[in-house]
């Protein structure tokens, strides 16, 4: 009886973790200022690029597969391939094109992502008053 109690919540523990696991690779979270001071800008050069699809899935999302070398400070020119998400009206990414990314010093192979780093908080000057 306790046998089965205790594998039930085990199993249990185990597809609550999957299941966040799987949020978290489908809706990654955004770079907020204080994650954004761990990151620096790059740029990745795109050199193999997978076919675009007839149609989308139900959504109307294609999915590309890109390839590519992500180069920037703090880090050696760096091989990389990963996939970007498009609407039906969006462009397709060409070969040679280039695209922002962000990743950890040094780590570039294995912490980059899409996207740019959003704007520092500037404080302001002594003696001003912060916009509203």
């Amino acid at each position: 009886m306790w046998l089965a109690v205790a594998f039930s919540a085990i199993l249990a523990a185990l597809l609550v973790a999957v299941l966040i696991q799987w949020q978290r690779g489908r809706n990654p979270r955004p770079l907020d200022s204080s994650r954004a001071g761990q990151f620096v800008q790059g740029t990745l050069t795109i050199t193999g690029v997978s076919d675009r699809p007839d149609q989308g899935d139900a959504k109307g999302e294609r999915y590309c597969t890109v390839s590519g070398t992500i180069v920037g400070p703090q880090t050696d020119p760096a091989e990389v391939y990963g996939t970007l998400v498009f609407g039906e009206r969006d462009s397709w990414p060409q070969i040679g094109a280039d695209l922002p990314v962000v990743y950890k010093p040094g780590k570039a192979t294995s912490t980059w992502r899409f996207g740019e780093l959003p704007p520092m908080d500037v404080p302001p000057p002594p003696g001003q008053v912060p916009p509203a």
